[in-house]
């Protein structure tokens, strides 16, 4: 009889980068595979599926606090931001453990959101990334680098934790460059080579996690190019890494050298990878469906064959609208061919698909969203506010925890998720109802029943533990657990303020 996947796909990976753990884990994941062989084994010798492998990673890291569960969410502007992942992160982190930052291309200041890391550097290193006709060259998981080519020139990331990585460009006219920490030299590199290829540095801080400031200096003329630095804690947890860039539409991924990706990719070894394209996808004149799916293929392969075991989540992108009739008619046109061609994919090649558009209400929610009281999508209806991403943010974290508390069996997911070849589609509830043709959904327990109402109704729910859960249903909220309060209190809390805060108009 085979073993549940864990035995098979996870414990070689501690072979590799975790040895100092490998004693600690390997006869608990045994155990734990074992055990649950009896219900999700593969007698007739199929490969363990990737939920398998995604549902062990996690009850392992749950059970014995022991590794790391690590995810890469790649997306555009709305993943750019850090506002909608940071509540993925943040709901993973708190069930199963923080685990580190993720990792990040260290340019320019913070991200709004993102508030256990910052970073910056010297003037002399410039940001390139892939656009719409550019060559396929060798950029960062971020689809961005950042390259140097005089010395003194310095980088840095300050965050908490104990490991360190740096992907860089090894490539000809490379130079030299040292790497600090807390001001300390931990090491120079080298980074010449005869043909460009991606490789790694690694470092570990002593004692237990802590805030450090790791820096890279370069030494000479040479040209050196970062593609990405991971910062991990050496306690287990969930590391999730936000990788997007503003402008990004999925075929970008493309764009950087295949053994290049893929050799970032193998580096990181990713438990899930959340795919979040499709909004840029609309701001051309029309969609070549077949060329769209075949690039979404080729980048799942790509992802598969450095990490077989992977769990990969398409979401569709959210809604998205116009002030113009005609712009609005495209988008919405373009949107519904973005969306069927990533449901034909994630049909084709296993992969999770989850449903942003049909989740915020259909053609039209984007202007609905837009006008709630407090709005939930900026102006632009492309765009939404941090009560809206914060809205998304929670619906992606619970469709993961229910294909983790459903387990590999897929069976044990209502029959409405399931799609026709038995993997999982939509995981929940929409949170409005679908509307079309642009018309104002029917009155619900999520909106006021007063016909002459145009918004609909958003609560905030502050938890005894500080959360503040943004909902249109409060029969979903524990009254025993907290309260409702305004959503200018709401404003205050996810801004980290004093409830009322001072100064609230500005917000």
């Amino acid at each position: 009889m085979r073993l549940f996947v864990g035995s098979q796909s996870r414990v070689p990976g501690f072979s590799r980068k975790r040895k100092l753990i490998r004693l600690n884990v390997f006869v608990p994941a045994l155990v734990v595979a074992v055990l649950f062989s009896v219900h999700w084994c593969t007698p007739d010798g199929i490969p363990p599926q990737p939920i398998d492998s995604f549902v062990l990673a996690l009850h392992s890291l749950e059970t014995q606090r022991a590794g790391k569960f690590r995810v890469l969410h790649f997306g555009d502007s709305h993943i750019a931001s850090d506002n909608e992942s940071s509540i993925v992160r943040s709901s993973l982190q708190n069930r199963f453990g923080d685990g580190g930052a993720g990792l990040v291309l260290p340019w320019g200041g913070p991200r709004l959101s993102t508030i256990n890391f910052t970073y910056g550097g010297t003037y002399g290193w410039q940001r390139s990334h892939p656009s719409y006709n550019s060559p396929i060259e060798d950029t960062g998981l971020s689809l961005s680098y950042i390259e140097a080519e005089s010395p003194n020139q310095r980088v840095w990331i300050e965050a908490r934790g104990g490991e360190f990585r740096v992907d860089y460009l090894a490539q000809p006219g490379g130079g030299d460059a040292e790497f600090l920490l807390d001001g300390m030299s931990l090491g120079r590199r080298k980074m010449g080579a005869s043909f460009p290829q991606v490789e790694t540095a690694r470092f570990q801080a002593p004692g237990p996690d802590a805030p450090h400031r790791f820096e890279i200096r370069t030494l000479d003329f040479g040209r050196i190019r970062l593609l990405g630095v991971s910062v991990e804690k050496a306690a287990p947890g969930v590391v999730y890494s936000a990788l997007g860039l503003v402008g990004a539409r999925a075929e970008y991924l493309l764009k950087c050298r295949e053994e290049s990706f893929e050799a970032q990719i193998a580096a990181e070894q990713p438990d899930l990878v959340i795919l979040g394209y499709g909004t840029n996808e609309t701001s051309g004149s029309y969609l070549d469906q077949n060329s769209y799916e075949t690039a979404l293929i080729s980048i799942i392969s790509r992802i598969r064959r450095a990490a077989p075991s992977v769990l990969i989540i398409l979401l569709t992108p959210p809604d998205r609208s116009d002030s113009r009739s005609g712009p609005a008619l495209r988008i919405h046109r373009i949107l519904q061919e973005v969306i069927a061609a990533q449901r034909d994919v994630a049909r084709r090649d296993g992969a999770i698909l989850m449903d942003l558009h049909t989740a915020m209400g259909g053609t039209g929610a984007a202007e609905r969203w837009a006008t709630t009281s407090p709005p939930l999508a900026r102006s632009d209806m492309t765009h939404f506010t941090n009560e809206g991403y914060d809205l998304l943010g929670r619906y992606i974290a619970g469709g993961i925890m229910k294909l983790y508390d459903a387990g590999a069996d897929t069976t044990g997911l209502p029959s409405n998720v399931l799609e026709a070849n038995g993997h999982p589609g939509e995981l929940l509830p929409p949170l409005y109802p679908v509307s079309t043709g642009g018309t104002r959904p029917s009155a619900g327990p999520w909106e006021e029943s007063d016909s002459s109402s145009t918004a609909a109704q958003i609560f905030y729910f502050l938890k005894t533990d500080g959360q503040v859960v943004v909902t249109n249903d409060l029969a979903t909220i524990d009254s025993t657990q907290g309260k409702v309060i305004t959503a200018q209190q709401a404003r205050c809390v996810l801004r980290g303020k004093a409830t009322p805060c001072d100064n609230t108009g500005r917000w």
